[in-house]
């Protein structure tokens, strides 16, 4: 199937992305942290009339940043974990990747609005891009559950 030196080097790779999701996930954080404990270090406008819109947008950002890497990083492991016993492609990744379209949308809506917390935009504003990688996501999630389908099928195949 697989030879050592090609899961090594997946392996490696996604190592290499589960210490940046870390990174993004701490980043993240200290970022939500001053947001909402030190906004003026940060630069963040708390307005009255925009303050319900503000903390969605800031809370959405924090846990859904939080959330996206956090499942990048589930993801790999499941991966990692599967490649380890001949499994090409776990199961369980397909809710994970449906969790990573939701938890991206949310996180990069909430990002493309980061304006609403420094006073530089008045209005919500919706990107495509936010509604298009959540899509892209989602046919990903597809195409890897039919894969997970073929996979079990092959396996079964004497």
């Amino acid at each position: 199937i697989m030879n050592k030196r090609s899961i090594k080097s997946i392996a490696a790779i996604a190592v290499a992305i589960v210490v940046l999701c870390g990174l993004s996930i701490l980043i993240v954080a200290v970022q939500g942290y001053f947001t909402f404990l030190s906004p003026d270090k940060v630069g963040v406008l708390w307005s009255e009339d925009l303050k319900v819109i503000q903390t969605w947008v800031a809370g959405g950002r924090i846990l859904g940043g939080a959330s996206f890497f956090a499942l990048i990083t589930a993801f790999l492991m499941k991966s990692i974990k599967g490649l380890k016993s001949g499994i090409l492609f776990p199961a369980g990744n397909v809710p994970v990747l449906y969790l990573c379209a939701l938890a991206f949308f949310i996180y990069h809506f909430c990002q493309s609005n980061v304006g609403l917390l420094t006073g530089t935009e008045q209005n919500l504003l919706f990107d495509t891009d936010d509604l298009v990688i959540s899509f892209i996501i989602v046919a990903f999630a597809m195409i890897y559950k039919v894969a997970v389908k073929v996979s079990e099928e092959n396996s079964l195949t004497i």
